[in-house]
């Protein structure tokens, strides 16, 4: 099975030495979602996004519902960055997908310098119902629900056509997933900051400190205004991102090039 991931372009502007931030979007979501950020963020930090098949870029790919193969095609294609000092951003779905990919690079030798995520914890059950495998009508009413698709999306019946097996895909995933085997996975060797908004009603304050368990590192969390889509909708947040991560990348730069 053939499984391709596409990574936004590096921005030449960004300086050789400069610390990369690879994002990982919420369920459904393309890489261009962090398109702002690769462009507001050069040239100090180098930021990638993330796409999966069957959306953005990828649309006409088949979608993966399979953990092991997104896995390996994610960390074969972030290999390669992992060159200098980097950071992992994932939200909601890319947060899980976001930790698992930290775990596999670790296993690798390359061990992410931060994880930042903005979601549950990966041993803290969702309780909530499946949705991935509900007739379309009812599966587009749990996305109206959730808010984090746009009305006029919704409503343009060619595109949700076009990209609703890509977002179901994404719910299979999440429901596949194995909190109960996450509970004993060894901490990660990596400084996590878990980030959660003050109006979520998806994500629980208790599930975002949960992260302080997944590492045997530095742990911070921090809150933010807003819902479950903070990181695009709260105006301060990109920017406190910005100033946490190219600060702690900068710690582990000077490291990194020493050994170099």
């Amino acid at each position: 099975m053939s499984v391709e991931i596409a990574l936004n372009p590096h921005d030449a502007t960004c300086a050789g030495l400069s610390g990369r931030l690879l994002c990982f979007p919420h369920a459904g979501g393309a890489g261009e979602r962090f398109q702002d950020w690769i462009s507001g963020f050069a040239p100090v930090l180098d930021v990638r996004s993330i796409t999966l098949p069957g959306r953005g870029a990828l649309l006409n790919h088949i979608p993966v519902e399979s953990w092991s193969s997104l896995l390996a095609a994610v960390v074969t294609k972030i290999l390669p960055l992992t060159d200098r000092p980097y950071a992992l951003f994932g939200h909601s779905f890319g947060a899980l997908l976001a930790y698992e990919t930290a775990r596999a690079l670790g296993a690798k030798g390359r061990v992410p310098n931060l994880l930042v995520v903005a979601g549950r914890a990966p041993q803290m059950a969702t309780h909530e119902v499946a949705i991935s495998g509900l007739p379309r009508v009812a599966f587009l009413k749990e996305l109206e629900a959730i808010d984090g698709t746009p009305a006029d999306v919704l409503a343009n019946a060619n595109l949700m056509d076009r990209v609703l097996p890509a977002v179901r895909a994404d719910f299979t995933l999440l429901e596949r997933y194995d909190a109960d085997d996450a509970e004993n996975h060894p901490p990660l060797d990596c400084p996590i900051l878990a980030v959660g908004s003050d109006n979520d009603p998806r994500v629980p304050f208790d599930a975002v400190l949960g992260w302080r368990h997944r590492t045997r590192l530095r742990f911070e969390c921090r809150l933010f205004a807003g819902d479950h889509f903070f990181p695009f909708s709260n105006p301060d947040f990109a920017d406190s991102l910005f100033d946490y991560v190219d600060g702690s990348l900068n710690e582990h730069s000077k490291d990194f090039h020493r050994a170099g």
